[in-house]
């Protein structure tokens, strides 16, 4: 699931540190000027928070994150991990570094715990149970099964295809096979991305859960790529079809 509406969201979060009233305006301009697509504008202003109070958190974030739009990953990273080194009780810190760690590969056990961490702090906020969701489904952690089962219950992703996708995959490895067909199922309600249909029709498939749903699932797969140059999922989809059906 993509993460919607967060980039600018969490800096508006201070971290505590920011104590004059003027700072706190040039931190609300830069985000604006950043959201404008601003970047030099608001690192003017970030800088000159940070002339004034060099351990200004929120704008040492605001900066990470300026540095993440242009490129300089690493350089963001490391101003994230900074503060949040500084300031380990706070949400927009843990949040930011969790999700700059989460886009690389090898950091991405490191980006769980610290998003875990962050949701401790704030347990109800919407993108860091995402990010959690996604990172614990593809580690196969048992225990994003709480996160899944947290995201379900707000209304907007109850019927979330991806979610409950993520939450048969979970199940399965609780040993909870019937469970996790119908979460399948569920993934499937008015689904219109054929390649998630592949990916769910691929987990029924391995896991023997339901032969006859599997081949079903195939097809509607194959029907919906018609027309489509997609060789290997396509080829797999037609071979398993036949297998499966004894032919």
């Amino acid at each position: 699931m993509k993460i919607f509406g967060t980039f600018f969201a969490v800096c508006l979060l201070l971290c505590g540190c920011g104590k004059r009233v003027s700072d706190n305006e040039k931190l609300n301009n830069a985000v604006k000027d950043m959201k404008n697509g601003e970047i030099e504008r608001a690192e003017i202003q970030l800088n000159q928070v940070l002339e004034n109070n060099p351990d200004n958190c929120s704008a040492r974030l605001l900066l990470a994150l300026k540095y993440e739009k242009e490129g300089a990953m690493d350089k963001a990273l490391d101003m994230a991990s900074a503060v949040a080194a500084e300031y380990p009780d706070s949400f927009a810190a843990l949040y930011t570094k969790g999700r700059m760690q989460s886009q690389y590969p090898l950091h991405q056990r490191k980006a769980y715990e610290t998003l875990s961490d962050a949701h401790l702090r704030n347990p109800s906020d919407v993108a860091t149970l995402v990010l959690l969701c996604n990172l614990g489904t593809e580690l196969k952690y048992k225990n994003v099964l709480q996160y899944i089962n947290l995201l379900k219950s707000k209304p907007e992703y109850a019927n979330n295809n991806i979610l409950n996708f993520q939450l048969g995959k979970s199940l399965l490895l609780h040993g909870k096979r019937p469970e996790a067909l119908a979460a399948f199922r569920s993934a499937i309600s008015k689904l219109r991305d054929f390649t998630l249909l592949f990916h769910i029709a691929r987990n029924v498939d391995a896991n023997n859960l339901d032969r006859q749903y599997a081949i079903k699932l195939y097809r509607i797969y194959l029907a919906a790529t018609a027309g489509k140059s997609l060789p290997a999922t396509q080829n797999y989809a037609k071979l398993r079809v036949r297998t499966l059906s004894g032919r």
